[in-house]
């Protein structure tokens, strides 16, 4: 009879034991929340096309890229291969900008690098191409920047400058230091 129940407690210690343990693995332990790694990108996508509108619901620009890569804790989105469309009043596309990369900082400002080539899309544009090695660009403002050599070539012109700025909205460009020109009258 003591031996039974001898046996008994010791059921019953292992039976509080294991509930004891399987409590605290499972359910009293804290979760253990793991920060993003700024190393690594928060997700990644290939072939994007993104369409971005304004306040009024009109399409300001659109994006394509190959590759994409979003870093939360950078506040930053690098796209392999971008190609850039901005639009006149949500209907007509005006601009098309490519270059090899690109980093998209605090969701307003696109720093592309790498033969970056902007074509005028109207019809009737003066300026038809634009091309330099890096370009800032403020997608809000629709400003744009450029510290490397720039070249622009239109209808009977081509013109070469050391910087550019100008705002693709109200088709404006100024080249800036070291600017060379060369003119050709249009034949009617």
């Amino acid at each position: 009879m003591m031996l039974q129940r001898l046996g008994i407690v010791a059921l019953l210690a292992v039976c509080g034991y294991a509930g004891y343990y399987l409590l605290t693995q499972h359910y009293w332990e804290a979760e253990i929340q793991v920060a993003p790694d700024a190393e690594k990108p928060l997700f990644t996508a290939d072939n994007i096309n993104s369409t971005t509108y304004n306040m009024q619901g009109i399409r300001s620009y659109r994006i394509e890229s190959v590759h994409v890569e979003n870093y939360q804790q950078l506040d930053e989105t690098h796209f392999n291969e971008p190609v850039l469309w901005t639009y006149s009043n949500g209907e007509e596309e005006e601009w098309r900008v490519s270059s090899e990369f690109a980093v998209l900082e605090d969701t307003k400002t696109l720093v592309m690098t790498g033969r970056v080539r902007i074509f005028n899309l109207l019809p009737d544009a003066q300026i038809k191409v634009v091309t330099t090695e890096e370009l800032t660009l403020d997608l809000v403002t629709r400003d744009f920047w450029s510290d490397t050599e720039t070249e622009i070539t239109g209808v009977g012109l081509q013109t070469r400058g050391e910087r550019v700025k100008g705002n693709f909205g109200s088709h404006q460009m100024e080249l800036i230091d070291q600017v060379k020109s060369r003119y050709e009258q249009q034949k009617n």
